[in-house]
């Protein structure tokens, strides 16, 4: 029997480098329904198809390692390596036709019964025919190795393989693989590589037919022409899967390289040892010594290897768990919200070797560093549909295939690989969304277990600098009560000194007007008459800032007091032509003294009509509530003049106004009731048209 050639151990080392492949694909899809419970099919039945085909190109790499002359004698042994490799192909085939209609996001519906039987029935005719051809089953009148299998193989094969990549031609949509979202999304990159699967089986076919060839392991595993036929077909078959999990499969081919280099050396280093030695007596110890390296080297040296490999591929530091818990002690309250946001997305990119980070916070305030996409989910989130979408858990790679189909949609178009909440006791700030590319998509559970454990203490830091920012608040507006005080109680003595003079001269022009013989005509009566009208307008809204206030504080419906508020305004309205649009979501309760919360709305709305009054385009008011995140929000925009960018932090502030006759109190009064709700009022004029007023309250928490 003569040895094996150069080109079967080249053909055993390529379908070994296959099967090394679709292992690793396996183990990783395997590890992920362990530790993940999909709901999905499709990755439910991933590890099946994967491990299939793994098994299917260890038996071939075993197959071309049989000597030829082995081979032409067909004894049982490699007859049945022979079958066991045909029905492990047919079964890969029916069973990856099968998975292929779970591809598609949202997936498709399981398959009807007389499907499921055609499908697997087919496999099991096939079974019977190589079991016929290779003479494991005897059958009368049919003689082993019948020529008619050859095509029936390969056409069975080119049939359900045409099929798959059928379905992927309906579903694929244009662009090669990207990272992210839409990885598990059917591209035209992955019917290409079917397709050359699909070319190479008809090129077996072809060959079949051009030579009347038998496929017999002793021709077509001596063929260079079938071997790279047979590798075409497998890199096709594998890269579609490979490449979505490119990082596992370049760490796994990369460490068991390593190993099985390392197995090698140790084996001919310990022969060479016995042949130096020539001694049997110490030929036990030498393989002793070797199988003891080979435990020490492959032992605790696996951790040292994966790390190693993890930062040769990845770049990620080993200590990237001590670098970022360190980052956190630099970070102070007092930088405040946005900068500490900045400052961590950028060290998360850094240490994790990142493409690009970024936070985006409940209210919708985005902090990014270097390049990401993620406009669709920002969308989504300011729309307030996704905050209370995402678990209460990182998610990156596979696992974003398992959103809600409104996110699904959202990250596809998108290339976040990784959404990782900030949660504290306290509240959910937010989103950590984490940006790489193919290769850098893969991250291991630790750095799952690092990302996350590095978000749920920098929702404390954002705890901290929220009360942080709140004591600050909690001091000016204590220091500004002070000062109001005095001057309400200065407000207080004045207006009631100039009041009761301000009365007896309206009474005595309103004497004057009724006495036609007095030198004051009917006009200047009616002008003293509209000037003291507003001292007292002005004076009663004085002492109405100056009052301390009494609330009365109870669970209000706040799209409810809204549209109540709007309806007394619709006469006003309609005869103005304002056109009015009203967003209010159902349900959004707060606790609070409804009365005066209906005050603020019609102060805001009071002065949105004023200022709708000066233009002479189409005029328009929107009211809109919202709720998310543990905060009720009214936003009351109108497309008037707006006001100067300069002015708007002295809106709220008392005696301040832009209207000719307005007392300045309004927005004022405005502000301090909607601070002792616990609110908060703002301002804005966007581009310096239109003007919008947005308050948020505190939602009522359940009982």
């Amino acid at each position: 029997m003569s040895d094996l050639s150069g080109f079967q151990i080249a053909n055993a080392a390529i379908h070994f480098s296959l099967a090394l492949v679709w292992a690793i694909v396996a183990h990783n899809a395997w590890r992920f329904l362990r530790t993940r419970r999909p709901a999905s099919r499709f990755f439910r039945m991933l590890p099946a198809v994967a491990g299939t085909v793994a098994f299917t190109y260890g038996v071939f790499t075993l197959t071309t390692l049989v000597p030829i002359e082995l081979q032409e004698r067909r004894p049982l042994g490699v007859l049945l390596l022979q079958g066991l490799n045909d029905w492990s192909i047919f079964t890969i085939v029916a069973v990856a036709r099968h998975m292929s209609r779970y591809f598609p996001t949202p997936e498709d519906p399981p398959p009807q019964r007389a499907w499921l039987a055609v499908n697997y029935g087919s496999v099991l005719a096939m079974d019977v025919l190589c079991a016929m051809f290779f003479g494991l089953i005897r059958v009368p009148g049919v003689t082993p190795e019948f020529a008619a299998y050859a095509v029936i193989r390969i056409v069975y094969q080119l049939i359900m393989l045409g099929l798959i990549v059928l379905r992927i031609v309906r579903i694929a949509q244009p662009g090669v693989w990207e990272p992210g979202g839409g990885s598990w999304v059917a591209r035209r990159a992955d019917v290409v590589f079917l397709g050359g699967a699909l070319v190479s089986l008809g090129s077996w076919l072809l060959l079949a037919a051009l030579t009347n060839w038998i496929p017999q392991p002793s021709l077509w595993m001596s063929s260079p022409f079938g071997l790279a036929l047979d590798t075409i077909a497998g890199i096709g078959w594998a890269v579609p899967l490979a490449v979505r999990i490119l990082g596992d499969v370049v760490r796994g081919f990369l460490i068991v390289t390593v190993m099985l280099v390392t197995t090698a050396a140790v084996y001919f280093g310990a022969q060479q040892v016995g042949a130096v030695l020539a001694n049997p007596e110490l030929q036990p110890i030498v393989d002793f010594g070797a199988v003891a390296a080979l435990v020490l080297l492959l032992g605790p040296g696996y951790g040292w290897l994966r790390r190693g490999v993890d930062q040769l591929v990845f770049r990620r530091s080993r200590r990237r768990r001590e670098e970022l818990q360190a980052f956190l002690h630099t970070l102070s309250p007092e930088l405040g919200r946005a900068e500490c946001c900045r400052r961590a997305v950028a060290e998360v990119a850094r240490v994790m070797r990142l493409r690009g980070a970024a936070i985006l916070l409940h209210d919708g305030e985005a902090v990014v560093h270097g390049a990401i996409t993620f406009a669709p989910v920002e969308q989504l989130w300011r729309s307030g549909g996704a905050a209370d979408a995402f678990p209460l858990r990182a998610l990156v790679g596979n696992e974003l295939r398992e959103l809600p189909t409104p996110l699904r949609d959202a990250l596809a178009d998108t290339d976040v690989v990784g959404v990782i909440p900030i949660l504290s006791p306290r509240q959910r700030w937010g989103l950590m969304l984490i940006s790489a590319g193919l290769l850098g998509a893969t991250f291991s559970e630790e750095d799952e277990q690092v990302l996350q454990a590095f978000a749920d203490q920098f929702a404390l830091v954002l705890d901290g600098a929220a009360l942080l920012a709140r004591a600050v608040a909690v001091e000016r507006s204590l220091a500004h009560t002070e000062k109001l005080a005095a001057i309400g109680e200065l407000a207080a003595r004045i207006a009631h000194e100039i009041r009761n003079p301000v009365t007896a001269a309206r009474s005595l022009a309103q004497q004057l007007s009724r006495e036609p013989a007095s030198p004051l005509n009917a006009e200047h009566a009616g002008l003293i008459l509209s000037e003291l009208e507003r001292v007292e307008r002005q004076v009663a809204a004085l002492l109405r800032f100056a009052r301390r206030e009494e609330f009365h504080f109870e669970i209000v419906d706040l799209g409810e007091l809204a549209r109540t508020t709007v309806e007394v305004y619709r006469p006003r309205l309609e005869s103005a032509g304002i056109a009015v649009e009203l967003h209010l979501r159902p349900h959004t309760t707060i606790r609070a003294d409804p009365e005066k919360i209906r005050q603020v709305l019609i102060n805001v709305i009071d002065n949105a009509l004023d200022a709708l009054g000066n233009r002479a385009r189409t005029r328009q008011l929107s009211v809109a509530v919202s709720g998310v995140n543990g905060t009720a929000t009214i936003q009351v925009k109108d497309n008037g003049p707006g006001c100067p960018a300069a002015t708007l932090p002295q809106l709220f502030e008392p005696f301040f106004s832009l209207k000719p006759n307005g007392t300045g109190l309004g927005l004022a009064i405005a502000k301090r009731t909607v601070d002792a709700h616990g609110g908060r009022i703002a301002a804005a004029s966007p581009s310096g048209v239109g003007m919008m007023v947005e308050i948020e309250l505190p939602l009522a928490r359940d009982p």
